[in-house]
């Protein structure tokens, strides 16, 4: 049973960490894109991907992952203690930031066109969020892979 959610967990780590290199690197090009209407239209699928792969994927991560912790591990251990904190806080990251604000950019590309400022400058900001974000999956794999501590 372990190998087998260690499966599940190893891929739902990879849909949502790659997911969002792919991501990161779509927005580079998107932004050096000329065509204003580009980034109005990575914002409403980046909404869909974050619906539809990324949350189920990182739920699914994290239930695997404490599944294991029980099966196999202790949340003593530092090095789950920090994966924890840091998968709650891109979580959180991402239903009350990332989300609202995806929705709220294509709102505003909808109603002020694809040159909106406002919403540009909001997915402008977004997009650091989400760097953040991806250095912090890093760390989680960094964590997964080494287990540092005793």
């Amino acid at each position: 049973m372990y190998t087998f959610l260690l499966f599940l967990h190893i891929v739902s780590a990879a849909v949502w960490v790659g997911g969002a290199v792919s991501v990161q690197l779509l927005a580079i090009r998107v932004g050096r894109s000329p065509d204003a209407a580009e980034l109005p239209r990575m914002a409403r699928h980046f909404e869909f991907l974050g619906t539809t792969a990324f949350m189920p994927a990182s739920v699914l991560l994290l239930v695997t992952g404490l599944v294991m912790t029980v099966q196999a591990w202790s949340f003593e251990q530092a090095w789950i203690l920090v994966a924890l904190i840091l998968w709650l806080l891109s979580a959180t990251a991402g239903a009350f930031y990332l989300g609202p604000r995806a929705k709220r950019a294509a709102r505003l590309f909808e109603d002020e066109g694809p040159g909106s400022p406002t919403a540009r400058a909001l997915i402008s900001r977004m997009f650091v969020v989400s760097r953040v974000e991806l250095v912090s999956f890093l760390v989680i794999i960094a964590l997964m892979v080494f287990k540092p501590g005793p």
